[in-house]
């Protein structure tokens, strides 16, 4: 039995700053509503307010680092924490998938990780979590947890087998650059901008679109264009430094029936996925990357994603490559997804049913832009031009293929997306079919497959013939 222990002290300091980083909305809110009626209240009463609010988290800070410990016991890792309700969770050493850790600048200061604990039912959060211990620590739990029971010269022969089964991948700095380049995070950094202004609007009672609408339309067309183009070059500058930070350093490594995986210049992560936790393979060609050469691959990860963003439950692989290095990366590493597809495309009738819908909606929306924005809507309409080119392209791109094992999906949305899936991994397979697909002898097919979320991932193709749709349904249920 092992003696219970505590997380390093700059854990008071990490958790302060996550508790002020969450209050920190609600207390500008609070902050400016006192500004306002400044008359009613004493001068330092914001002041005062900001430091009670420090105090508090300061204090919690502690108490959160004082009531968490940890301990290895029998087969069992136990982590106990909770400062008004106590909250033990036993971990069985056998249902741990990976044991992964990260880094920022303060663990970095002092030689501390964060250790995060993934099991098979986990979701998207992890199972465990210690927020800062040392590397030495570290490494004894990662020992623990992937101790063996056998011993001797069998132990020898399997650590002989994994020095054998060994591949790596590093990411260049040249390819660094043209991933964060081509990486289309702009679209995630409007969305923030929107997130930001919505809550500005209310804070502030300042309609932020009316004020830029008002403040362009003073302009000339000359500088509104000059506007737009500084502001889309702008995001897209951040959206390349969040892509740098992120997968800097970025390196793959196959050891054994396991991958590592190491990257970011911030915060280090390390982390560790077990082959027979990826469900899916997928490959991605973005509208940036795909005329290039250029791909992504990632990977759905059963029992929570051990790189995921928070949209998404796709671990990245890595982050660039051409497309005729794809086939050596998937020998070395994922040899089981290592297939020659015979896609089975959705027929030339079916090009109506894929440019319908989305053109009917893009074709209403600049209707309602240029009756409310006049001239400047009239901007939107090579945006219909647009849709139906990405219509096209869907059509042309969409098909199935499946061989003995292996199911192979491909759709398009923005980005091209090319899913392997073994037959043993999906958990749900649909085919469907309304009423004019009926007419035109058309299917959808629908899979999904265990991930970090609750519902997993779920996959499709549209409007395929309606015999390849029954088709797949057969080589499903092994009825082909």
């Amino acid at each position: 039995m092992s003696e219970p222990k505590r997380m390093h002290p700059i854990s008071i300091v990490l958790r302060t700053l996550k508790l002020i980083k969450d209050a920190i909305v609600p207390l500008a809110i609070a902050f400016i509503a006192l500004l306002r009626d400044m008359t009613k209240l004493f001068w330092w009463s914001p002041f005062a307010l900001v430091g009670v609010i420090l105090l508090l988290s300061g204090l919690f800070g502690f108490l959160y680092w004082y009531r968490f410990t940890y301990r290895m016991e029998e087969d069992e890792l136990r982590i106990e924490s909770g400062i008004f309700v106590r909250k033990k969770r036993y971990i069985s050493r056998h249902r741990i998938h990976s044991v992964n850790t990260s880094a920022n600048i303060l663990h970095r200061l002092f030689g501390l990780v964060k250790l995060e604990v993934q099991t098979a039912g986990g979701g998207k959060e992890a199972e465990g979590m210690i927020p800062a211990l040392s590397k030495l620590d570290a490494a004894d739990i990662q020992q623990f947890v992937k101790r063996k029971e056998n011993i001797g010269l069998q132990e020898d022969t399997e650590n002989e087998q994994i020095r054998e089964e060994w591949a790596s991948y590093r990411l260049s700095f040249r390819r660094l650059l043209v991933a964060a380049a081509t990486s289309g995070g702009t679209g995630v950094i409007f969305g923030f901008l929107f997130a930001i202004t919505q809550q500005a609007d209310e804070v502030v009672n300042i309609n932020i679109y009316s004020f830029a609408y008002d403040w362009l339309s003073e302009q000339s067309l000359l500088l509104s264009i000059l506007f737009v183009i500084g502001s889309l070059a702008l995001t897209w500058m951040v959206a390349m430094v969040g892509t740098i930070l992120k997968y800097c350093f970025f390196e793959i490594t196959k050891q054994g029936n396991e991958l590592f995986i190491r990257r970011g210049l911030l915060e280090k992560r390390e982390m560790t996925i077990p082959l027979h936790r990826i469900q899916a393979l997928k490959i991605e060609e973005n509208i940036f990357r795909q005329p290039f050469g250029l791909l992504a691959v990632s990977a759905e990860i059963a029992g929570g994603a051990t790189d995921a963003d928070k949209h998404s439950f796709s671990t990245v692989l890595f982050p660039l490559m051409k497309k005729s290095e794809l086939s050596a990366f998937l020998v070395e590493l994922l040899p089981e997804f290592v297939v020659e597809p015979s896609f089975r495309k959705p027929p030339k009738r079916a090009l109506l049913r894929y440019l319908f819908l989305p053109s009917i909606i893009t074709v209403l929306i600049t209707g309602v832009l240029i009756y409310s924005f006049g001239g400047y809507g009239l901007f939107a309409i090579p945006f219909i031009l647009l849709t139906i080119i990405f219509s096209i392209l869907s059509h042309r791109d969409a098909g199935v293929s499946w061989t003995t094992d292996i199911l192979m999906m491909r759709y398009r949305e923005l980005t091209r997306v090319t899913v392997h899936v073994n037959r043993k991994k999906v958990q749900a397979f649909y085919g469907s079919q309304h009423y004019f697909q009926s007419k035109k002898q058309l299917g959808t097919l629908k899979i999904a497959v265990a991930s970090g979320g609750a519902k997993g991932s779920r996959f499709k193709v549209k409007h395929l013939e309606e015999h390849d749709a029954e088709d797949a349904s057969d080589w499903y249920s092994f009825r082909s």
